[in-house]
């Protein structure tokens, strides 16, 4: 047997290797063999459990789990944002909002159009989103407002400070998100400027959007936009998501309720068309909502925090 098909051989290198710091060119010259045997040794210590590394971090199992996530949906990029002691909702929101800041900050030289929806998630990201000059880059709304009061949740206003941030323009969605009957959503359909509106949406190189839960957790309701009466509609029809101008199922499919067909903006099958669509949620009563969007490969880019990701 060959010296370096022994056990205590492969033990010799290996803390040579990681206890001692030599070099593998070192380890080659000390033990009288090629540098790629070294490595080829080391290697083999690992698989036969010899050696065992542990990233020694409290970050460490926040990366270990993208990585999961990101090889099991196959998506270009994950990124949890680990727990904090006693942190609120609100806090997680805003850590959130931050970490979606810094990634499209990252990508900003390869986009033209960047599409937004709405939410109390969307306001945090466009709040942490530095001031940095990208003129040549459109920002447009992918849904209607969506009321009369908490503009600053609406995808016109998000829009607008999300291009101000940016130093550049945004377009407008001249309607509501939610209309009021669906005469008027076919009505207002049929006006040009908002025909070139959900154009313009669907064309989006980037879309970032909220993820949201309309039984358990539904900003519409909280902010008074759904009654009680819409809210078991919709989970007597399994709605158990939104996304856009999107109510779904477990399995991803539109839901069709009477507040689904008043929505106004792009839907579902339009976000599967968009190139890059970054998804940020928050809470553990999301993971059904990300779970079925996630099946249907209408994600590429998924920023959660911890508590959505171990659902996950």
């Amino acid at each position: 047997m060959k010296k370096w098909e022994d056990k205590r051989s492969i033990l010799k290198i290996a803390t040579l290797y990681y206890n001692e710091g030599l070099t593998q060119a070192e380890i080659a010259k000390k033990m009288e063999i090629s540098r790629p045997l070294v490595s080829k040794i080391l290697q083999e210590a690992k698989n036969i459990g010899i050696v065992e590394i542990y990233i020694k971090d409290e970050d460490a199992y926040s990366i270990a789990l993208e990585m999961e996530i990101e090889k099991k949906y196959d998506l270009t990029e994950v990124i949890i944002v680990p727990n904090q002691k006693s942190a609120t909702e609100a806090i997680s929101k805003k850590n959130v909002g931050r970490a979606a800041a810094s990634y499209l900050s990252s990508i900003l030289p390869k986009v033209k159009k960047i599409g937004v929806s709405w939410g109390t998630t969307l306001a945090e990201f466009v709040d942490e989103m530095p001031f940095l000059q990208y003129p040549n880059v459109m920002v447009i709304p992918i849904m209607g407002g969506v009321g009369y009061s908490n503009v600053l949740y609406h995808s016109n206003h998000l829009a607008f400070l999300l291009a101000q941030k940016l130093n550049t323009t945004s377009t407008y969605f001249y309607a509501p998100a939610l209309a009021d009957t669906k005469k008027l959503k076919e009505n207002l359909l049929e006006s040009k400027m908002i025909s070139v509106a959900l154009s313009e949406g669907k064309d989006v190189d980037v879309a970032i959007v909220g993820v949201g839960n309309p039984v358990r957790s539904s900003t519409y309701r909280d902010l008074g936009y759904f009654t009680n009466s819409d809210i078991r509609e919709l989970e007597e029809k399994g709605a158990i998501g939104d996304v856009a101008a999107t109510f779904f199922d477990k399995s991803g499919r539109p839901v069709d309720t009477d507040v689904s067909s008043r929505m106004m903006g792009i839907e579902l099958e339009d976000l599967k068309n968009i190139p890059c669509v970054i998804a940020l949620a928050t809470g553990k009563e999301k993971s059904d909502s990300l779970k079925a969007l996630l099946a249907q490969q209408v994600i590429d880019v998924l920023i959660i925090d911890q508590m959505s990701a171990d659902e996950l």
